[in-house]
C-alpha cells in the first residue's frame, strides 16, 4: 500500500487545563474582552434586525430575550434552536390555559400531571388543534408549524443559512408572540401601556 501520509487538521482547546489563579484568570479575560470587541460591530448590527416585543413577565420570557441574545451575539445554530423551545412553550401554555375538564358537573383545569402528557405529542398537532379550536389564528399556526420545521433542521445539524434561518426564526417566533401574549398590538390600539395592564 505505500508509506502514504494523510494530513488532517485538528482542534485543540488546552485552556481550560491552566493553573486556576488570579494572572490566568485575568488572561482569560482579556482573551475574551479581545473576542468581544471584535464581534462588536456586526452584533451591534444585528440589534436593528430584531423586532420589537411587549409581553408582560411570564414564564417563558428568560428564553424569549436568550433567542435575541443569541442571535445578536452571532450563535445563530443555537437561536434557531432555542426560538424553536419558545414556540412550542407558547404552544403548550396556551393549550393549558384553554382546557377545562367536566367531571360531575364541575369544570376545572386538568392536573399538571395530565399536562405533562402533552409534552409527548408532536407539536405540529397541537397547534393543528389549537388552530381547529380557534384559539390561534392562520397567520400564528403558519409560524408555528414552520418555525417547528426549521428548529428540527438544525437540531439535526442540517442548517444551511444560519444567520438568514436565524433571523427568519426570530420573525417566525414574533408572529407567535403577537398573536398569543404580546401587548404591543394592546398598546398601540389603546394608546398606553398603563390602559391595557388594568
Amino acid at each position: 500500500m505505500g508509506d502514504q501520509k494523510q494530513q488532517v487538521e485538528i482542534f485543540l482547546d488546552f485552556l481550560p487545563n491552566q493553573p486556576k489563579n488570579e494572572d490566568t484568570r485575568e488572561s482569560f479575560r482579556n482573551l475574551l474582552r479581545q473576542s468581544f470587541e471584535q464581534k462588536l460591530p456586526a452584533a451591534a448590527d444585528r440589534l436593528f434586525e430584531l423586532p420589537p416585543i411587549l409581553v408582560r413577565q411570564e414564564d417563558y420570557l428568560p428564553l424569549l430575550l436568550e433567542s435575541r441574545e443569541l442571535f445578536i451575539a452571532g450563535y445563530f445554530y443555537s437561536c434557531v434552536a432555542v426560538c424553536g423551545i419558545v414556540a412550542e412553550r407558547l404552544v403548550k401554555d396556551l393549550l393549558r390555559n384553554s382546557i377545562l375538564v367536566e367531571r360531575d358537573g364541575v369544570q376545572s383545569p386538568p392536573t399538571a400531571r395530565a399536562f405533562d402528557q402533552f409534552e409527548y405529542v408532536d407539536m405540529s398537532k397541537l397547534v393543528q388543534f389549537l388552530k381547529e379550536a380557534g384559539l390561534l389564528n392562520e397567520e400564528a399556526a403558519k409560524a408555528a408549524l414552520k418555525l417547528g420545521q426549521l428548529r428540527n433542521r438544525y437540531a439535526h445539524a442540517r442548517g444551511k443559512d444560519p444567520h438568514n434561518d436565524a433571523k427568519n426564526a426570530i420573525e417566525l417566533l414574533d408572529k407567535i408572540v403577537e398573536h398569543t401574549v404580546s401587548l404591543l398590538k394592546k398598546v398601540l390600539a389603546k394608546g398606553n401601556v398603563s390602559a391595557v395592564l388594568d
